[in-house]
């Protein structure tokens, strides 16, 4: 709990924070404190127009951030959230919960809830979503995951806390990433997650 007090003690500061994901470690920020989600572009140098990721504690909470009545396929959302925690990144419209942030589409969000417990706890006593990257710089790519002391590295020194994994992933890729935002459901990334299973 400790880890966890401290990497909250951080965002309310608005630092920046170096969290564990399914995946890779990420960067994160309180998604409602503009300022702190900028420190994340301007350590990652990280182009503006790229949006951040809405990181939820529980797959029911995805309800809460997604214009359900602009999604074509709600029979498909319901089977994917249900498909949650996981490596899975859904790109679905964003509702009026979602706060107004420049560094978030106007429209639409990039939406996960990860399995790994650390971060959800993080994100449950917190009491409300985080804005994420992964922790790399922009067009830095790698052929394996980032771990924490990949992380710590490159942004160590630049971070109010850096939280340790409650667990190492179970994934060797980078999630799923699957919207919903057209009249066809499209996997823009495949991960380890098998959408075809999921949706069948």
């Amino acid at each position: 709990m400790q880890h966890l007090h401290k990497t909250i003690a951080a965002l309310k500061r608005g630092d920046v924070v170096l969290v564990p994901t399914d995946t890779n470690y990420a960067l994160a920020a309180d998604l409602w404190n503009i300022e702190a989600c900028k420190k994340i572009y301007d350590l990652k140098k990280r182009d503006s127009q790229k949006p951040l990721t809405l990181f939820i504690s529980e797959p029911e909470q995805a309800w809460d951030y997604i214009a359900v009545s602009k999604v074509r396929h709600r029979d498909a959302l319901k089977k994917l959230i249900a498909a949650m925690p996981g490596p899975l990144n859904l790109v679905v419209p964003a509702s009026e919960n979602v706060p107004v942030n420049p560094y978030l589409k106007l429209n639409s969000i990039s939406l996960v809830c990860n399995q790994q417990r650390a971060l959800r706890d993080l994100i449950r006593l917190h009491g409300r979503p985080l804005g994420m990257s992964s922790a790399n710089l922009s067009g830095i790519e790698s052929d394996r995951l980032i771990d924490i002391e990949t992380a710590r590295l490159t942004f160590g020194d630049s971070v109010g806390y850096i939280l340790p994994a409650s667990q190492p992933p179970e994934t060797t890729v980078s999630s799923t990433i699957v919207s919903l935002l057209g009249d066809e459901i499209q996997t823009l990334r495949k991960g380890d997650v098998d959408i075809a299973a999921i949706l069948s």
